[in-house]
C-alpha cells in the first residue's frame, strides 16, 4: 500500500507512462497496411470489414464426457452469428455471465467469475486473415472513436514475436518490451507502478501473436505468479488469461487456431471469437483499392476462372498479394495458381528490380537471398522472429545488404521491416507468412537430405504448418525451375529425394480423419503436381467419410484435391454449421469431379440461392440427403421446390432425413415421394395440415410398399433410440 501511495505522489511518472504508451500506439496505428511481397500501383487507403464470429469453447474434459452425444459434439466448435468489433467486449461479458450461472453457486462467485473472464477476448483465425489488423482496429476504437472502453487510461500493446520465449522478464518489462529505454525509474517505482495497475479498471492489454511465441508447455497448467516476480513470457500470458494478473484489466489476444487450441482449457477463457476474413463486397472493395477501378474487371475475371485461387482471396493478406501479383503478371503469361506461385513471382520481380540490380550483381543477389533464407529458418527454429544486426552478421549478411533489403521494403514493400526497439535497430519479416516462405526455401533448396529427413516430425507441428505447405508448393516442377533461375548454382541437387520424403507424409490415417484429409488436400493444392496428387489418390479409400472443411480456403483445397482423382470415389459428407461461402465453394468445386457425393448431411447451414444452386447438380447421384436444423434457420422455404423438382427428375430413388425446424418446409417433397425410398421425419414438427397432405401423397403412390416413412424419436427423451436410428440411417459411426 505504501508503494502505491509513493507512486501516486509522483504524478509525473504516471503522465510519463501515458505519454510513452501514446507514442507506442500512434506508431502502431501509423504502420503501413500493405504486407510483405507486394508492389502495387495503388495503396490501401482504408481497412475493409472483417467477419467475426463467436466460437464455443472446446473443453477437453467435456469432449470426453459427451463424445457419444451427437448434439453436444456438434456444438463443440460452432461459429455463432457475427459480431461487430465494437460489441466484442459486450459479448465477452454476456458469455461470462452465462458461464457463471452454470458454474457458480453463490452471487459472490458469479460476480467474481464475470470480473475475471468478462473482459477477455481471444481472436483466432487462419494466417493472414486479419487478426493483427483487427487488433489495430480495436485500438482505433479505443483511442480515436472511443466506441470501446472510452475510459481507458493505460493501453499496452504486446507483440509476442519480439520475445525470447526462454528469457525471464518482469511484468513491467513484459508490458513495455522494447520501450524500457524511455522508462528510467527505480525498482521501487516499478513495483509501485505494477501494484497501482493491479486493480485499475482502465487498463487495456492487447497481446498479438500467441502462435508467434513458441512453447512446448501450452497444454500444461502453470503456477500462479506474483506481481513482482520474473517469469518467461508464457507464464505472464497464461496468468493474464486466467485473471490472476491484473484481474480488472481488459485483455485482447490473437492467435492462429492450431496453436491456440493447444492451450490447456484453463487458459482459453472469456470470449473465443474467430476472424473469418472478408465477405464478397469487402473482397471487391479491397481488390479495387489494390488494382484500381480500371483493372478491376480484368483481375476479377482471372479469379473467376480460377475458383481455387479466388477462395484464397477471402483472407486479406492473400488477397493483397494475389491481386497485386495478378495485376503485374497477367500480361506475362505466367500461371498463378497458389501462394507459392505468388511468392516466387514476387521474388523474381524483386531480383530484377532496378534498385537491387544497381547495387548488387546477379550472383550476389542469389547468394544474399540464400543467407536470408538461412536466417529465416534459423529464426523460426529458435523462435526468434525479430533480428538484430548481429543475427545478420552471424549468417554472413553484411550491413549494406540489410540496408538494400530495408530500402526495398520502403520502395517495394518487400522482405524486411525495421523498427527501433530499446534504442537499437531491429528487423523482421513484414509478415510471418513471408518468414515461413523463406524458411521453406532453406529447407527444400539448401538443407542436406539427411538433415531434412530428421526434420520430418517438425513438418506436422502446428507451428510449421505453413512452412510445410510451402515445401509442397516447391515440389511443383515449374516452381522449382523458376527458383533455379533465382538461385543459380547454389541449390543442393536432391530435389527429387526431398519430394519423396514429403510424399511419405501423405498416408491413410484412421484418427482425426477429416482433419487429415483437409490438411493433405492443402498440400495437394499447393503442389499442383501429378505425383503428389497420385499419392493422395492412392491413400484415399473408395468411400471417403468426412466432415466438410470449415473455411472457404480449406473447401477450395478439398475441391482441388478431389478434382485430381482419375478414378471414381464416393463421398460421405457432413456439412455442419458451415457459412454460405464455405458450403458453396465446396459444392461448386466438386461438381463434375470424380468424387461423387453419395451421402450428404446438411446441418444448420443457412441455405441461400447460391448454395442451393451449387447443391442441385449433386442430387442426381446422391443416395442419402439429410436436412437438419436446430439453432439456426436453414431458410429452406424458398428452395424446397427446386430441391423437390430435382429429386423428381432422378433415375434412382433417394433416402431423406429431415430433423428439427427444417421439417416445417417439407411439403414440396410430397410431390416426389415416388423417387424417395425412405423418409425419416421429426413428426412433432409436422403441422396437422402437412400431416394430412403427407398421408394423401402416400395413398397416391404407384407402389406404396416401396416407400418407408419413419418417425425420428425425440432425442431429448430417448437419446439412445435416436442415436441408434441416426447411425443406422447413415450406416456410419459419428467419430470421423
Amino acid at each position: 500500500m505504501l508503494l502505491i501511495v509513493y507512486f501516486l505522489s509522483n504524478i509525473s511518472a504516471v503522465e510519463e507512462l501515458i505519454l510513452i504508451l501514446r507514442r507506442i500506439i500512434e506508431e502502431l496505428r501509423g504502420e503501413t497496411l500493405l504486407p510483405a511481397g507486394v508492389s502495387v500501383p495503388g495503396r490501401i487507403t482504408k481497412p475493409v470489414p472483417l467477419l467475426i464470429t463467436k466460437v464455443r469453447q472446446i473443453l477437453d474434459d467435456e469432449w470426453k464426457l459427451h463424445r457419444n452425444q451427437r448434439e453436444d459434439l456438434q456444438r463443440m466448435y460452432t461459429p455463432e452469428g457475427s459480431i461487430l468489433i465494437e460489441k466484442l467486449f459486450d459479448v465477452a461479458k454476456q458469455v461470462a455471465q452465462e458461464e457463471a450461472d452454470k458454474k457458480c453457486n453463490t452471487p459472490e462467485a458469479k460476480a467474481m467469475h464475470v470480473v475475471k473472464y468478462g473482459n477477455i477476448v481471444c481472436a483466432v483465425g487462419l494466417p493472414g486473415v486479419g487478426k493483427s489488423t483487427l487488433l489495430k482496429m480495436m485500438i482505433n476504437c479505443i483511442v480515436v472513436d472511443k466506441s470501446v472502453k472510452p475510459d481507458t487510461q493505460f493501453l499496452f500493446h504486446v507483440s509476442l514475436k519480439k520475445f525470447n520465449p526462454n528469457k525471464k522478464v518482469t511484468l513491467l518489462e513484459f508490458l513495455l518490451y522494447g520501450n524500457l529505454s524511455e522508462w528510467n525509474h527505480s525498482d521501487e517505482e516499478n513495483k509501485a507502478l505494477v501494484h497501482f495497475l493491479y486493480n485499475n479498471p482502465n487498463v487495456v492489454i492487447s497481446i498479438d501473436g500467441w502462435d508467434e511465441l513458441y512453447t512446448k508447455q501450452a497444454n500444461k497448467r502453470l503456477h500462479e505468479c506474483q506481481l513482482d516476480s520474473k517469469q518467461i513470457p508464457e507464464v505472464f500470458v497464461k496468468n493474464l488469461l486466467m485473471g490472476n494478473l491484473l484481474p480488472n484489466a481488459v485483455k485482447f489476444i490473437t492467435s492462429r487456431p492450431g496453436q491456440f487450441y493447444e492451450l490447456h482449457p484453463d487458459y482459453r477463457q472469456g470470449l473465443v471469437s474467430e476472424v473469418r476474413g472478408m465477405d464478397k463486397p469487402a473482397k471487391k472493395d479491397l481488390t479495387k483499392q489494390i488494382c484500381g477501378e480500371a483493372n478491376l474487371e480484368t483481375v476479377e475475371k482471372y479469379l473467376a476462372d480460377r475458383p481455387n485461387l479466388d477462395a484464397l482471396c477471402s483472407i486479406p493478406v492473400n488477397c493483397i498479394q494475389i491481386v497485386a501479383c495478378l495485376h503485374s503478371s497477367v500480361s506475362s503469361g505466367r500461371e498463378i495458381n497458389s501462394m507459392t506461385d505468388v511468392f516466387i513471382h514476387t521474388l523474381t520481380n524483386y531480383k530484377a528490380s532496378d534498385h537491387v540490380r544497381t547495387n548488387m550483381s546477379e550472383r550476389e543477389i542469389g547468394q544474399e537471398l540464400v543467407k536470408l533464407a538461412h536466417l529465416a529458418y534459423k529464426g523460426l527454429s529458435e523462435r526468434k522472429l525479430v533480428f538484430k544486426q548481429a543475427d545478420f552478421e552471424e549468417v554472413g549478411i553484411n550491413k549494406q545488404t540489410v540496408d538494400i533489403f530495408l530500402h526495398t521494403y520502403v520502395e517495394k514493400s518487400h522482405h524486411l521491416k525495421m523498427r527501433i526497439l530499446e534504442g537499437k535497430k531491429r528487423s523482421y519479416f513484414t509478415h510471418l507468412t513471408s518468414h515461413e516462405f523463406y524458411a521453406a526455401l532453406h529447407l527444400m533448396l539448401f538443407m542436406s537430405q539427411e538433415e531434412f529427413r530428421r526434420c520430418m516430425d517438425t513438418f506436422e507441428d502446428p507451428h510449421w504448418e505453413v512452412v510445410t505447405r510451402f515445401l509442397f508448393g516447391i515440389c511443383n516442377s515449374t516452381s522449382y525451375e523458376d527458383l533455379k533461375v533465382i538461385f543459380p548454382a547454389l541449390m543442393i541437387k536432391d530435389y527429387k529425394e526431398k519430394k519423396n520424403i514429403l510424399k511419405s507424409l501423405i498416408t491413410h490415417q484412421d484418427q482425426q480423419y477429416s482433419k487429415y484429409v483437409i490438411r493433405s488436400s492443402g498440400w495437394v493444392h499447393e503442389a499442383n503436381d501429378a505425383e503428389i496428387s497420385q499419392r493422395f489418390q492412392e491413400c484415399m479409400p473408395q468411400l471417403i467419410k468426412m466432415d466438410a472443411p470449415t473455411y472457404p480456403t480449406e473447401a477450395s483445397d478439398v475441391a482441388f484435391a478431389f478434382n485430381t482423382f482419375t478414378t471414381l470415389h464416393d463421398l460421405d459428407l457432413n456439412l455442419e454449421s458451415l457459412d454460405e461461402s464455405s458450403a458453396e465453394t465446396l459444392l461448386r468445386g466438386l461438381h463434375g469431379s470424380q468424387a461423387k457425393i453419395k451421402r450428404l448431411n446438411i446441418y444448420d447451414v443457412r441455405m441461400t440461392d447460391s448454395t442451393t444452386q451449387a447443391l442441385l447438380p449433386h442430387l442426381d447421384v446422391m443416395d442419402k440427403l439429410g436436412l437438419e436444423s436446430w439453432s439456426n434457420d436453414m431458410n429452406l422455404n424458398p428452395y424446397m421446390e427446386d430441391i423437390s423438382r430435382k429429386i423428381m427428375d432422378r433415375q434412382n430413388k433417394i433416402q431423406i432425413w429431415m430433423d428439427g425446424p427444417a421439417v416445417e418446409h417439407v411439403r414440396p417433397l410430397f410431390q416426389c415421394l415416388d423417387k424417395i425410398s425412405k423418409l425419416c421425419l421429426d413428426m412433432k414438427r409436422l403441422s396437422s395440415e402437412n400431416n394430412r397432405l403427407l398421408e394423401e401423397a402416400i395413398q397416391r403412390l404407384h407402389s406404396p410398399q416401396d416407400f418407408v416413412l419413419e418417425e425420428i424419436p425425440d432425442q431429448f427423451k430417448d437419446h439412445i433410440k435416436y442415436l441408434f436410428q441416426y447411425t443406422k440411417f447413415w450406416n456410419q459411426y459419428l467419430d470421423y
